[in-house]
């Protein structure tokens, strides 16, 4: 179907189908209205009152006037909306000026390929700022409507619903950016404010024929049981070539009248969610596994109509505080709410060794909150922790479980707890905490030379020293200046290979070590194994950060290590990230970043 045939079914959509649905001429329930804000002014408020007439009083007489010179008149350019943001220099934003220097041409390009889906929070936390800091455009012609959109797609795919919303409040023309309709339409689905997303449809098909919108006032018809005009829908979009969405079709046939459930949605969108939802169905087996953050932040917020929790909702809440898109307060509170009788609480531990998945470790979370004996706490969570790392969320685990880590104190009774405990603080981002069980461990070495205390001194301190090298100093200086030399001897390629990430991490946060640590490193492997970014990319990343260029050496940092993030990506990728971040003055963001690659690869 041609693009002329294509917009005439559009505008016959629009026409046939009646503007604005009736949804929209009820009282919205806007999710951009701030608090206390009105959807327009009432009658009478101040913004409608007529202004009182000038006061007069007695002629005075005027001086002469000078002649009047012609003033050219001009349009004003129209401000970029680019340039809005929600962080600044007070609360964590890179600058005003971050895209000084830079093309942007190349920063639009960079921006729209920006990875959302890693599981590293100081990845999470540096594309968070990059997206929302206000900031002047860069120089160079536009390529996009707006770098505004370009950053609220990518907000909105790494589920950061409500900062997408706060953003948009600032917006003064949002329909300047299709991306910009789309994001707001999004949102109301996504936080089932169903009547603000149908208010905005219409409009939204006017200026764009994409089939979404032609989907979504189906679905706003189908709400109204307007089953004329949802035929006349599904007839425009078959006869668009729209036939490939099963579930769509499926879904609409549910709301108007008896179809099937949908078994099968490898990709949700925040539209087919708003239907599933909307037609009291539960979403199927295989739509977790290919949902975004935005859709699982979605799936784990829905009230639950019986108080209760589902494994679904479990296992989206976990992917979505990984992805960054949930707290872990709130996790928090949907593990608890998951009911596990006495006898499960008990065998805890014994379920976990037989199975693994978002309700095992809802059931460990319990347990360990739980269990009477620091011993049996320690024992749950280590089990914790390790099914975390085994599914890919080891940080979370971490988090989690932070406070019940809390409450267990340092205790020689406990040795073989203290390296699991350190590495999880380490992992929670609380080196304070860690630091008591590596001083337990150190005070019981001065005492009589405990050989299991030394062990954990011995692989503890590099990981203690990489996320605090200022308390590495203050607690031991001696230690701090040559922990290396207390390592085991190198004895085989595959310690060679982890001395060597160890070293080069080390490296990259401008803590060099000696060449007589890297000596005994030089018989190992020629070459190293992992993902490695581009050439291309590599040399903008170089370039960038040796020219002070913030916001693309941040953006170019985030493409290099991609979602596989600092687990998947090769050492040298870490190491020539960390090192460009170093570059600008984000000292601390590139220890964190190459602490999290230490611990995930079990350093």
């Amino acid at each position: 179907m041609n693009r002329t045939a294509s917009w005439v079914s559009t505008v016959a959509a629009i026409a046939l189908l009646g503007g604005a649905p009736a949804l929209a001429q009820q009282t919205p329930l806007t999710i951009l209205a701030g608090p206390g804000e009105a959807a327009s002014p009432a009658a009478g408020a101040p913004g409608n009152r007529p202004l009182p007439e000038p006061l007069t009083g007695p002629r005075v007489p005027q001086p002469a006037q000078p002649p009047v010179v012609p003033i050219e008149v001009g349009a004003l350019k129209a401000v970029d909306p680019s340039v809005i943001g929600l962080l600044d220099d007070g609360n964590g934003g890179l600058g005003i000026g971050m895209w000084k220097g830079s093309s942007r041409p190349r920063v639009e390009s960079v921006l729209a390929r920006l990875p959302v889906n890693t599981g590293s929070p100081a990845l999470q936390g540096l594309a968070r700022r990059l997206l929302l800091t206000t900031a002047a455009v860069p120089d160079g012609a536009a390529v996009a409507p707006t770098m505004l959109g370009i950053r609220i797609e990518r907000l909105m795919a790494s589920g950061r619903v409500r900062d997408v919303v706060d953003l948009l409040r600032l917006v003064p023309s949002p329909e300047a950016d299709p991306a910009l309709i789309r994001a707001k339409i999004d949102a109301s689905l996504l936080s089932q404010d169903y009547a603000g997303a149908c208010q905005g449809v219409p409009d939204a098909l006017s200026n764009d024929s994409k089939p979404y919108y032609m989907k979504a006032l189906a679905f706003c018809r189908a709400l109204e049981k307007d089953i004329g005009a949802v035929s006349l829908a599904v007839a425009l979009l078959r006869d668009q070539g729209q036939t490939g969405d099963d579930a769509f079709f499926q879904l609409l046939a549910g709301l108007t009248g008896d179809a099937a459930p949908v078994t099968s949605l490898v990709d949700p969108t925040p539209l087919h969610l708003a239907m599933l939802r909307a037609a009291n169905q539960a979403m199927p087996a295989d739509a977790l596994s290919g949902a975004r953050p935005d859709v699982l932040w979605a799936i784990a917020t829905a009230p639950k109509p019986d108080g209760g929790v589902a494994d679904a909702s479990l296992a989206a809440a976990e992917r979505a505080e990984a992805a960054g898109a949930l707290t872990t307060d709130v996790l928090a509170d949907i593990y608890s709410a998951a009911n596990y009788g006495a006898p499960q609480i008990a065998a805890a531990l014994d379920t976990s060794a037989k199975s693994a998945g978002a309700p095992v470790n809802a059931l460990l979370f319990q347990s360990a909150q739980v269990a009477a004996e620091p011993g049996q706490r320690a024992a749950l969570l280590t089990a914790a922790w390790r099914a975390g790392f085994d599914q890919g969320q080891y940080f979370t685990a971490a988090r989690i479980n932070l406070d019940t880590a809390k409450s267990i104190d340092p205790d020689a009774a406990l040795m073989g707890f203290a390296p699991a405990a350190i590495r999880a603080f380490l992992a929670a981002g609380q080196p304070a905490l860690a630091w008591r069980w590596v001083d337990m461990a150190a005070q019981r070495v001065r005492n009589g030379g405990d050989p299991a205390a030394n062990q954990v001194l011995v692989t503890a301190w590099p990981l203690m020293q990489l996320a605090d090298p200022e308390g590495a100093l203050a607690h031991d200086s001696v230690r701090a200046g040559r922990w290396w030399s207390d390592l085991p001897a190198v004895a085989n390629p595959d310690e060679i290979a982890r001395r060597s990430m160890l070293y080069s991490l080390f490296d990259a946060v401008g803590d060099p070590l000696p060449e007589a640590a890297w000596d005994p490193l030089m018989a190992g492997p020629l070459s190293a194994n992992g993902t490695a970014p581009s050439p291309a990319i590599a040399r903008a990343l170089d370039e960038a950060s040796r020219s002070n260029r913030v916001g693309e050496t941040v953006a170019l940092a985030l493409l290099s290590l991609g979602d596989a993030g600092t687990q998947g990506a090769g050492i040298t990728a870490v190491r020539d990230a960390a090192s460009a971040l170093r570059r600008i003055g984000l000292g601390t963001e590139a220890r964190a970043l190459v602490v999290e690659a230490a611990l995930l690869r079990g350093l």
